[in-house]
């Protein structure tokens, strides 16, 4: 049954890092091809509001599994240390900065608004969010490393 976990816990992690990756591909290409920034910024929303949500579920179940395969000595690990981490920005962009960049978004009543009130704080709270998915995006080589 450990070696059933094992697996799986490769192929879970896997999945989260790849589908974090294929999201800085995927939304350069949506940004791109669909004509309305509005538009494709609600389908990378969408995507990004899932990805967060199994990065969640991974990260809970990665570190259950890997407390249940060592104990304690679990929380001594660079592998708990990266879980955390990653958790930690996955909850800070899903419970924080999306939240926040919605409300700018939705109380900008008009383009002309938002692109004189509201876009060097919406410019801000998104290169911070960019740069918080990113440095995730790094942790996950390392995590997937360590995990297989």
């Amino acid at each position: 049954m450990n070696v059933f976990f094992q697996k799986l816990a490769i192929i879970i992690s896997s999945l989260w890092v790849g589908g974090l990756w294929s999201m800085l591909m995927v939304t350069t290409i949506l940004f791109n091809k669909i004509p309305s920034t509005y538009i494709a910024g609600e389908i990378v929303n969408d995507m990004f509001a899932f990805m967060n949500l199994f990065g969640m579920f991974a990260s809970g179940f990665l570190i259950i599994f890997g407390f249940k395969k060592e104990n304690l000595f679990f929380i001594k690990s660079l592998t708990f240390w990266l879980l955390i981490s990653m958790l930690s920005l996955t909850l800070i962009s899903y419970f924080g900065i999306n939240p926040l960049l919605e409300n700018i978004r939705d109380s900008s009543v008009s383009k002309e608004i938002i692109e004189s009130v509201f876009v060097n704080r919406y410019a801000t709270w998104h290169g911070i969010a960019s740069a918080g998915f990113l440095i995730e995006c790094f942790l996950g080589i390392f995590l997937v490393l360590k995990i297989r």
